[in-house]
Order: C-alpha cells, then structure tokens, then sequence
C-alpha cells in the first residue's frame, strides 16, 4: 500500500510539474528549403532546423508542429483559439491586429529576388550579375510574374506588387506553391517568379533544371529580416517574451549562422556571411527593431 501511494504521488507531482512547463505549436509549411516534408533532406530544412536549435536553449518549453499549405498558414495562426507560432514572418500592418512579434529577429537572409529562364534575360540583355527593375520588367517588357497567395515579401515589394497590373499577376494557392510557379516557369506559362535566392537554388536542383536563373532587384533592401510572430493572445504574447530573451543568444551560435547559410550557392554564402557577421557585431550594444519577411 505504501508503494502504490509513493507512485500514486510521484505521478501526480510529474503530472504537475508538466503543466508548468511552456507549450508551443510550430505552423510548419510547404515552403522548401525552409521545411522539406518529402526528399532525400527530409527535417534538413532552415527554419525546422532553427526551431529544433531554439528548443536546445529552451529546454523547459514543450513544442509540437502542425503542417499547414503555405497559402493558409497566416489564416490559421491570426484566427486560431489554442494559438500558434511561426518561426520566421515579416512584420506587415495587416497583419500586427492578430499576431504579436518578437522585437529581435529570428532569421536573416538576402533580399527576394526573380527567377526567370536564360532564354528571357538573353533576349532582354539583361545582366545578370546587377539588380533589375520588377515595374520594367512587367509594366515595359509586358511579362507575367507569378507569386504565392498570402505570402509577404516585405513593405517595399508589397506594395511595388500592388500597383502592377493584375492582369500581369499569377497568385498561385495551395501546396508547393512555389514548384508549382517554378513548373509553371519552366513550362512558359509565367516569365518571372518570385522568391527568395535559396528557394530559387533550391528548386532548380531539386528539378534537374538548367535553363532558369535568378537576378536581384533594385529598389529593395538588401536583407531580409523575419521574425517569431505567434497568436496575438495572453499564450502568444507570453511566448514571444519568453523567445526574446533567447533570440539573442541564439543568432551568436555557429550553428545558427550554419543553418542560415545552409541552402544558398557558395558566391552568395560568402555575401550573406558578412552580414550576418555585421549584425552579430551589433549585439554587443542593442537589439535591433525592424520592420521587414513571409
């Protein structure tokens, strides 16, 4: 009887402990290279990858993930009753009513950029290695760009993209929505596809393709900054209080800068390092506050 009531207690007083502990649910989406569902690097996506560094310097917050396509991701975290995060967002008007932000950044990359075919940029003479004008390209060139529904790529494109004629416009819903823009690039049906320099390396791999290449743009800023943006509720705004206070020490980690770098072509790691470099020196004196990426 003594045994069973020993037990009986330290059950309880488990149980108990549990309860106290934080609890995240990750929004994961279709979005490779920043979560790979289905490849030979299956779990070897960025932001999957962080979010399992981010819970090693957490180690008292118990977390799940819940895959969403990448089109209703913002949906569900603004309109969820349990609450949710995701690891990596711009900061967007639209979307502050519903979603609470980390004030530091939780990812950074180079700024989006347009996959286009070889045969496009030959016959426009476009050089490849400068940044190129979106509203030349669609408004004087007359190209089709195609972009994920939902997705921000930050004020500036935001609102560039806006002002285009929709008629110009492919929003593309639904899974992979991205592969399925790149196919739709490859098969002439849109001219232009934009994303992010890793996702464009990512997919002409993972293809098999060489006939599309990627070109900067002018006009925008050169990084890309996302943050953790969770549920805006008491569970949320808890969260991303408790994920500052991380932030900080976990983009000085070695292994944090290697994630970063993982999914980029070796001309633009070393570009991308230095930054990353620069922003860390920066943490010696203040948190940055931005407003910038998803």
């Amino acid at each position: 009887m003594k045994v069973y009531l020993l037990l009986l207690t330290c059950f309880t007083l488990l149980c108990h402990a549990r309860t106290d502990f934080e609890t995240v649910s990750w929004i994961t989406t279709d979005f490779p290279p920043y979560y790979i569902y289905s490849d030979r690097d299956e779990g070897e996506g960025r932001d999957e990858q962080l979010i399992t560094l981010l819970h090693t310097l957490i180690g008292n917050l118990v977390h799940q993930r819940q895959g969403f396509p990448a089109s209703r991701a913002i949906y569900e975290l603004s309109h969820s009753n349990s609450g949710y995060c995701m690891i990596s967002l711009y900061k967007t008007k639209s979307r502050k009513k519903y979603i609470t932000y980390t004030k530091h950044y939780s990812t950074l990359g180079l700024a989006p950029g347009l996959a286009l075919r070889k045969e496009t940029a030959r016959v426009l003479g476009l050089n490849i290695k400068g940044d190129v004008s979106l509203v030349d390209l669609v408004v004087k060139h007359g190209l089709t760009l195609g972009v994920a529904q939902s997705r921000s790529y930050g004020q500036v494109l935001d609102q560039l993209i806006a002002r285009l004629p929709p008629d110009q416009i492919v929003v593309r819903p639904g899974w992979d929505t991205l592969q399925s823009l790149t196919n739709m690039l490859l098969k002439k049906r849109v001219d232009l596809v934009l994303g992010y320099p890793s996702e464009h390396y990512y997919l002409s791999k993972r293809l098999g393709t060489d006939n599309l290449t990627q070109v900067s743009l002018s006009g925008v800023p050169l990084l890309a900054k996302g943050y953790i943006g969770c549920t805006n509720n008491a569970a949320g705004r808890k969260l991303v209080q408790l994920f500052d206070k991380e932030l900080t020490r976990l983009v000085k980690k070695d292994d944090y800068k290697n994630i970063m770098l993982k999914w980029l072509p070796d001309h633009l790691k070393s570009k991308l390092n230095r930054h990353l470099i620069t922003e860390t020196n920066k943490l010696s004196n203040e948190v940055y506050i931005g407003e910038d990426r998803n």
